[in-house]
């Protein structure tokens, strides 16, 4: 039996109640993955805000959510057959750094930050980043830190204003995952 190698999105975004834009850019991003639910494993930092509609959309699309938590989370994940739960007991942005560490690349749907401390962790941990065009700060990032944040270049960070170029990345992420041939 061959077996395909599992990608770990971390997904950042607004801890707050999302614009209409960044609730289409989710349902728009997920919908373009969900035949390849199997091979993705999405990590967010909490239940509340962006997030909140993220994880649920996901959930109801049939993806596995690992939710790494702080201390105190404003409410709690939903307990279900694809999430996973990870009571931390650290401060916020503590567990953006188990997020950003555990990820193969971070998308970023627009935040403020928290979601700019997210990406400056992923780059530093050498993992690439997507962030997604949203009238948010984390808009501030494009044009002065890519394609890299420094001379060291440890990953690029990519800034695109099209879901499509968003998925297409992911594909090219998911096309490089290795196959595990294992014995049944």
């Amino acid at each position: 039996m061959i077996v395909l190698e599992r990608l770990y999105i971390g997904v950042a975004g607004v801890s707050e109640e999302p614009e209409r834009n960044i609730l289409d850019n989710v349902r728009l991003f997920i919908d373009r993955l969900a035949d390849r639910s199997d091979q993705i494993v999405f990590l967010m930092g909490g239940y509340w805000g962006f997030m909140r509609y993220f994880a649920d959309y996901a959930i109801e699309k049939g993806f596995q959510i690992v939710f790494i938590l702080p201390d105190t989370p404003p409410t709690l994940p939903p307990n279900r057959e694809n999430t996973i739960i990870i009571n931390t007991d650290l401060g916020f942005p503590t567990r953006s750094t188990i997020l950003c560490k555990s990820s193969d690349l971070l998308v970023v749907f627009g935040g403020r930050i928290g979601s700019i401390i997210e990406v400056l962790l992923a780059y530093n941990f050498g993992k690439p980043v997507l962030i997604i065009k949203s009238g948010y700060e984390t808009d501030n990032i494009c044009g002065v830190y890519t394609p890299y944040i420094d001379q060291r270049k440890r990953a690029p960070v990519y800034c695109m204003d099209r879901i499509d170029d968003v998925i297409d990345k992911i594909n090219e992420f998911l096309e490089k995952k290795k196959y595990i041939e294992t014995i049944m």
